[in-house]
């Protein structure tokens, strides 16, 4: 990733937007804005890095990891590693996981946007309540769907492939946050803005191909919130 792809990055994991960031590190709104958009470096980048709880030497050339409390290249001991369980439909469910429907047949397009049937043909994932609890969702799994997502237009951070989890009892807009929408008959994944007069700004992260469009809030039905996503690399 370039400069400006590991700024959005943490931008976006942090909760920033670019004014806050602005304010935050005491520049103009335009300069955090010139830095999304081609910028190589920044002189305040330790100060940036600092607010945005990320390593400056990740930010600033993408060397080692993105935060300093993650693991750093030496492999841990065995006897240290965390067992990974595999498991299938017949696998029993823990006490603190629950089983939400992945929704095979349907593509919530980062793009144009592709819906199809709307049947998840039996197909689950399971996530641990803990989980959900702390990003607020049901403990027990309702409301909670998973998509698979096409398209360039969130990319870098949510690239084509990507497995998206949407809690769809959470419709509250909180600016700069992931959303799944219907926009006009097409199921999408976007950076959602409150605007003034009952607007609405739908944004996507990949700028160079997708404007953002600012339509009236009454256009767009919130599907729900997107609190996961697993990429494939």
């Amino acid at each position: 990733m370039s400069f400006s792809e590991r700024l959005r990055q943490a931008m976006n994991l942090a909760g920033y937007t670019q004014g806050g960031l602005a304010k935050a590190v005491g520049m103009a709104q335009s300069s955090v804005n010139k830095l999304l958009k081609d910028a190589d470096s920044s002189r305040k980048t330790v100060q940036i890095a600092q607010v945005l709880g990320v390593r400056p030497e990740w930010l600033s050339s993408g060397q080692g990891p993105m935060r300093s409390d993650a693991k750093e290249s030496n492999v841990a001991p065995e006897s240290e590693w965390m067992k990974v369980e595999s498991w299938d439909s017949r696998t029993p469910i823990n006490d603190d996981e629950v089983e939400v429907p992945f929704l095979k047949d349907i593509e919530l397009a980062c793009g144009t946007g592709r819906v199809a049937e709307e049947d998840n043909n039996g197909f689950m994932l399971r996530f641990s309540k803990s989980t959900l609890r702390r990003v607020g969702a049901n403990s027990n799994g309702a409301g909670v769907l998973c998509f698979p997502a096409t398209g360039n237009s969130m990319e870098p951070i949510i690239p084509d492939g990507t497995t998206v989890a949407v809690d769809t009892q959470n419709k509250r807009i909180v600016d700069g946050k992931l959303y799944a929408i219907n926009h006009g008959g097409l199921k999408r994944i976007k950076q959602l803005y409150r605007l003034p007069n009952d607007m609405i700004s739908i944004r996507s992260y990949n700028k160079d191909e997708f404007e953002d469009q600012d339509v009236p809030m009454s256009e767009v039905e919130i599907i729900g919130r997107v609190f996961w996503y697993s990429v494939l690399l």
